[in-house]
């Protein structure tokens, strides 16, 4: 038997033993799929490793100073300072909004009551807020989440000392040189001087100063990778005739920032065209496309 007839009857003989043919198929059928697997993890990285070699990341953050107040007293300033910094790695630009939310509540006029035939120990109480043993909803009022800030939820002192909302401001917009209504108007935010204008001020010669338009404070300059802008806020005055109506109120201040790429897309997404802001950012060099018509440099 020749060598090419011994080939033949070797594949006959492999053929018919099902057995050895099975496992042959088996093998080859493992290695088409951890060759399929390796070859789309490969490609995967592969399109990860390119992208993270060109792409540059867009973040900023806000930096606060504050110490939180549990026993604010009428006529005092406690510090709140607002700086944003460019925590990423592309130039930035930035602007902030103010939301204010406050809840007080109830005030037990008649705590400490007494009547008396001597009149001079009669007692009619020293409107201390009013106490319930328990809770009067099933959601109570939880200090870092504002939803929860309802009139008719309580507050836990403790297991058995609850107060109940009165009074509740949830998330209202801050607007820069308006006079808001009682009980806000007596908290009074003190905003870094020179460095805050809007519409009615001189820009031109100006920089590093925040532009109040529509609920927004837009800073005026492209912060590059690294820097911060200048305090937008310096500290917050709780009034000196603060009504005792309000003791034991709750009050948040909570600072939300938008950070855009210095493409001119900014234009749209923040929806600044036609308005007066615009201004301060025409015949930025950063900002080459927009028009120079004044503005900061």
């Amino acid at each position: 038997m020749n060598q090419k007839d011994k080939r033949r009857h070797l594949f006959r003989t492999f053929v018919r033993s099902k057995g050895l043919f099975a496992c042959f198929s088996l093998v080859l059928s493992l290695l088409l799929i951890v060759g399929s697997t390796y070859a789309w993890i490969t490609s995967d990285d592969e399109r990860v490793n390119r992208s993270e070699a060109t792409r540059k990341q867009l973040s900023a953050r806000i930096d606060e100073e504050f110490d939180r107040v549990f026993h604010w007293a009428p006529g005092t300033t406690q510090t709140k300072s607002i700086r944003i910094k460019n925590d990423g790695e592309m130039p930035t630009l930035v602007r902030v909004k103010l939301e204010e939310s406050f809840v007080s509540f109830e005030v037990d006029k008649t705590d400490n009551h007494r009547e008396d035939a001597n009149p001079e120990n009669n007692r009619h109480g020293n409107a201390n807020l009013k106490v319930y043993d328990a809770p009067s909803t099933i959601t109570p009022i939880d200090v870092k989440k504002v939803d929860t800030w309802t009139i008719g939820n309580t507050y836990e002192v403790s297991a058995n000392k609850h107060y109940k909302a009165t009074t509740a401001v949830r998330n209202q917009l801050y607007v820069y040189g308006s006079l808001r209504t009682t009980p806000l108007s007596e908290i009074v935010l003190n905003f870094t001087s020179n460095r805050v204008i809007d519409d009615s001020n001189e820009i031109s010669g100006k920089s590093e100063y925040w532009f109040y338009e529509d609920g927004y404070f837009y800073y005026s300059e492209v912060l590059d990778p690294g820097e911060q802008t200048q305090a937008l806020l310096a500290s917050v005055t709780l009034g000196a005739k603060y009504s005792n109506e309000y003791k034991g109120a709750l009050y948040k201040l909570v600072p939300e920032m938008d950070a855009h790429d210095i493409s001119k897309t900014f234009v749209d997404d923040w929806a600044i065209d036609g308005k007066e802001v615009k201004k301060v950012y025409e015949g930025n060099s950063r900002l080459p496309y927009l028009k120079n018509e004044g503005g900061t440099g």
